[in-house]
């Protein structure tokens, strides 16, 4: 996928979550779900309007990880709560980055201090 350069402009971070550690805690669901469910305790602030959440390649072992990306207004900020809420859950925290991978699958995005599912 190629990103187009306002895309290339906007802040990106990311993390990578264990797949087993979320299957334990949310059996028998996909990414997309699991990343709602978790997004739905985590409320978005005003500056986050349009910050876009989105799966993308995992950099550690693709088949016990997943990669999430976060990109836009305060994605920062947004990354260290997501973090916050899996941890919270039971989901491990494998690593976390400044930057991140290209977009696979958009998930969510912030609009009007709501998660719009992509």
């Amino acid at each position: 996928m190629v990103q187009h350069a306002a895309m290339r402009d906007q802040p990106l971070f990311s993390f990578v979550y264990d797949r087993t550690s979320a299957l334990q805690a949310f059996p028998q669901t996909g990414t997309e779900e699991l990343v709602l469910a978790v997004l739905a305790g985590v409320h978005p602030e005003p500056a986050w309007e349009g910050c876009a959440v989105y799966e993308g390649p995992s950099p550690l072992d693709p088949e016990s990880t997943v990669c999430i990306g976060i990109r836009g207004a305060a994605a920062d900020i947004v990354q260290e709560r997501l973090v916050e809420a899996f941890e919270r859950v039971g989901i491990v925290i494998r690593q976390v980055y400044e930057g991140g991978p290209l977009e696979r699958r958009a998930i969510a995005h912030a609009h009007e201090e709501t998660w719009v599912s992509a």
